[in-house]
Formats: C-alpha cells, structure tokens, sequence
C-alpha cells in the first residue's frame, strides 16, 4: 500500500510540474499574439474533472470480487 501512495504523489508531483511548464509556454504564446493569455488554459482547466470523471466511468469494471460480494458495485 506504501508503494502505491508512493507512485501516485510521484505521479502528481511529475504531473504538477509539466502542467505549470505548459501553463507557462502557452500563456507565453498568447501573449505574444496580443490576446487574452489564460481563456485556453482555464477552459482546459474545466474540461479535464470531466474527462477524469469519464475515464473512470469507463475504466472501472465489476470483477469476481463483486461477484463475491466483497466490494459493492458500481
């Protein structure tokens, strides 16, 4: 269990990072073209929880552990 809240605060750490860099790069880039800087940004921003919320939907599946009654499904 150690081991995978291990992974996945690394995972949010490498992610942080990357999305502060291209948060960067592209606001940078709008900037240079004189527009608004963050409307890419904050609309991508909304979209992601959203494509999260579906990818769950789609990823998570009952397995013989429902079957067995020892988690509920979905």
């Amino acid at each position: 269990m150690a081991s995978v809240s291990g992974l996945s605060g690394t995972g949010a750490g490498i992610g942080t990072i990357i999305a502060f860099k291209l948060i960067g790069y592209f606001s940078d880039a709008q900037q240079a073209r004189a527009t608004h800087s963050f409307d890419a940004i904050v609309v991508v921003a909304g979209l992601v929880p959203f494509v999260g919320m579906i990818l769950v939907l789609l990823l998570v599946r009952n397995t013989r552990a429902t079957e067995r009654g020892l988690v509920r499904p979905l």
